[in-house]
């Protein structure tokens, strides 16, 4: 039985769909009013329209979803990536996903406003961290097995949700910063995942907690 695979007219539909909104949404800074009225000035039928997207935060969650998968589709394709330790593979992330984001920076400002504040949970930005989980929750599992990271009692568990946090840092302030070339952003990057693993990895604290450890069994 062979697999229906959607045809180039339905395709070239879907992509003017998303151009046709990416382009509203920046030049009036708000959603389209309707997706009637949207359709409509597309020269289609409302019902074509839900045929690819059941709403607005519907072709929002397609678009970060797709920068997000042009970023990983990058940077596991070098030759060089599956060498890399954790933490080179994290710093590779974060400068690839920014030189991507580049190129969508004015609609990544717009579909980003609120994503920063406390207990904030729109869908798009939901989207971003359900495919930003499973990829740092494998790089932390590939940190404790090769020894990079601290697999500590229950406080292992925080690590990845630090990174996802960790990503909204360095959003928000790639989007703040007014550097030449966003060398501020680089600069921040590095800072900041390398005191993020610094944290994560085994430290002075966690010998001398190893050593009271010790001598306490012995004294038993």
């Amino acid at each position: 039985m062979k697999t229906k695979t959607a045809s180039k007219p339905e395709i070239d539909l879907k992509v003017k769909i998303r151009s046709e909104y990416l382009d509203q949404v920046l030049r009036e800074g708000r959603n389209p009013t309707s997706v009637y009225l949207f359709a409509k000035e597309l020269g289609m039928q409302e019902l074509d329209f839900y045929q690819y997207y059941n709403s607005f935060d519907a072709i929002a969650i397609d678009i970060w979803e797709d920068l997000f998968d042009q970023t990983i589709g990058r940077i596991e394709s070098s030759d060089e990536y599956a060498a890399f330790t954790v933490r080179e593979r994290i710093l590779t992330f974060y400068y690839t996903i920014i030189e991507i984001l580049k190129g969508q920076r004015s609609y990544v400002s717009y579909s980003s406003k609120g994503w920063f504040k406390p207990g904030n949970n729109l869908p798009a930005k939901k989207a971003v961290q359900k495919k930003l989980s499973p990829y740092f929750e494998k790089l932390v599992f590939q940190g404790f097995e090769n020894g990079e990271l601290a697999d500590r009692t229950k406080i292992s568990d925080y690590y990845q949700k630090a990174l996802i946090v960790q990503f909204w840092f360095i959003l928000e302030f790639w989007l703040k910063d007014e550097s030449k070339d966003f060398e501020d952003t680089d600069a921040v990057i590095e800072k900041a995942v390398n005191l993020g693993l610094d944290l994560m990895k085994e430290n002075t604290l966690d010998k001398a907690f190893d050593f009271a450890k010790f001598l306490i069994g012995r004294r038993k």
